[in-house]
């Protein structure tokens, strides 16, 4: 299967997960709305798998190029010897962690959330105790994912969301009068551990063959991977620690800040992790061989493709989110609980991290050609840069603004990020001027342009409607986003947007396998 074809695969188990995802905010936005007891779960949420998002992101993005390098085809513990030191060292490192933070879970709430009402800082701390055995258990599975990524076998690393979202929506509807937001904590726990035996069973016969614990340090295939560590763990806790600046910052505000954000990062990010991550997890392997051989011109190419394809995917999205998140607002999540004006500020947040959605999936692709191109310190500066940046104009903008000031803030520092991480990507490659690059970036403009139209004249009209008919009106507003995605679609086809003649091709091709089956 081609790259495209693998990205599309990630990307359709990826909408399933997401969909998922979808039910379960809207039942979550159903029983709890907006309020002190849902702040305290997403702080909750957010601790215990701080480490677990760290390991997956760093072992993964270490791993693959020398995975790709010097492991590809070797069998046996003896081949694996280095690797599995690797493993064994994150491992331990994970018990310790989960321990530490079991004890310190009070003093990690305060620091982390120091605004919050004495109460609800006592619910985080309770919650976030239940979820922290789990840490080992995600380590494991983020080591699992590492490996099926490493060869080219993505499919189960991607079920990880699925399994999760329907834990949470069964635990959720099963356990929610007695144990109110700790149902889904066990939801939680239920998914991950269900996510586990997934991964175990999915690469059985190889772990069998291959891993061991082990402890030789000065393997040169720990050592490797464990000198590009360091910066990967600095540059992924800078990542990890803008968002819990956001949270810190949105902690001194009204109560249920800290779940608006969060329902609206989920909205506003969620075509980043559908369609942006299946591209980035398929090209990186690519990416790890190109640079292990010295195929620069080769890994340029690629990286090009890639950009495209990403842009394609997440602009007209970016765009539909942008004119149309309020109408979505009311229709996924105005009920219960969760209020018109909730919709308001949810929508108001999403709409501008719509925007950052397409830079920070056009920066996050740019990263993966510094890491194969082993420059891992060259991310880990550009993106505490950002960090710097993100944490300076929350300080400045949280006060007047609140928590649009806070999304207005992460906004401008994913801009930043992605013109440094594209510039950075260029000078690796050794690109002056990508003249086909910029080429298809233009004809991407000449879709966006007449979709972004049609969606905003849409929009114009119906808006705002009487709050008797939000959900009819509503109703129209997701056609009308319809029909701008319909004009997009067309207007790449009169282009002959690349990615688009390629999907249209699958299509066609399957059409006429089907025709010819008896």
């Amino acid at each position: 299967m081609s790259r495209f074809g693998s990205a599309m695969g990630l990307s359709a188990i990826g909408m399933a997960s997401k969909v998922l995802a979808i039910a379960k905010t809207m039942l979550i936005a159903a029983l709890f709305g907006a309020g002190a007891s849902l702040d305290a779960f997403w702080v909750a949420y957010t601790l215990p798998l701080l480490l677990p998002a760290l390991l997956t992101n760093v072992v993964t993005v270490a791993f693959v190029p020398r995975f790709m390098a010097s492991l590809e085809g070797f069998e046996g513990p003896e081949a694996w010897r280095g690797a599995n030191t690797l493993f064994t060292t994150i491992l331990l490192l994970s018990v310790f962690a989960a321990a530490a933070m079991m004890l310190w879970a009070p003093v990690l709430v305060g620091v982390l959330a120091p605004g919050l009402a004495p109460e609800t800082q006592a619910e985080a701390v309770r919650l976030t105790r239940m979820l922290m055995p789990t840490i080992p258990l995600l380590t494991v599975s983020s080591l699992l994912s590492a490996i099926s990524n490493a060869r080219e076998r993505f499919t189960l690393p991607a079920l990880e969301g699925v399994l999760t979202n329907v834990a949470v929506i069964a635990c959720a509807l099963a356990l929610v009068r007695p144990l109110g937001v700790g149902a889904l904590i066990i939801g939680v726990v239920v998914g991950l551990v269900a996510q586990a035996i997934v991964l175990v069973s999915g690469n059985w016969s190889m772990l069998v063959r291959n891993v061991r614990p082990a402890l030789d340090w000065r393997h040169p295939d720990f050592r490797a991977p464990a000198a590009h560590l360091m910066p990967l763990l600095i540059g992924s806790a800078g990542a990890i620690l803008a968002s819990l600046v956001s949270q810190f910052f949105l902690s001194h505000g009204e109560s249920g800040a800290i779940s608006l954000m969060a329902y609206a990062m989920m909205f506003a990010f969620l075509p980043v992790e559908v369609f942006a991550q299946a591209v980035i997890t398929t090209f990186y392997p690519t990416f790890g061989r190109h640079f292990a051989r010295g195929e620069l011109v080769q890994a340029a190419e690629a990286f090009a493709d890639g950009i495209r394809f990403v842009l394609f995917l997440t602009v007209p999205c970016a765009i539909l989110l942008l004119v149309y998140a309020e109408p979505l607002m009311v229709l996924l999540l105005e009920r219960g609980e969760f209020t018109a004006s909730d919709s308001r500020a949810v929508a108001t947040l999403a709409a501008i991290l719509a925007v950052a959605m397409v830079f920070r999936a056009f920066a996050y692709f740019n990263h993966r050609i510094l890491h194969a191109a082993l420059k891992p310190w060259l991310q880990v500066g550009i993106g505490l840069a950002c960090v710097a940046t993100h944490i300076v104009l929350c300080a400045l903008w949280i006060s007047d603004h609140g928590a649009v000031g806070v999304a207005f803030a992460m906004l401008s520092a994913t801009v930043l990020e992605a013109f440094l991480s594209v510039a950075a990507a260029g000078w690796v490659l050794r690109i002056r001027w990508h003249t086909r690059l910029v080429r298809e970036i233009g004809r991407l403009a000449l879709v966006a342009l007449p979709m972004a139209l049609v969606a905003v004249v849409g929009f114009e009209w119906i808006w705002p409607p009487e709050e008797q008919a939000r959900v009819r009106i509503s109703l129209v507003g997701m056609g009308l986003a319809a029909v701008s995605l319909v004009v997009g679609l067309a207007v790449a086809r009169l282009v002959r947007q690349p990615d688009l003649q390629w999907l249209l091709g699958v299509l066609h091709l399957r059409r006429l396998a089907n025709a010819e089956r008896p």
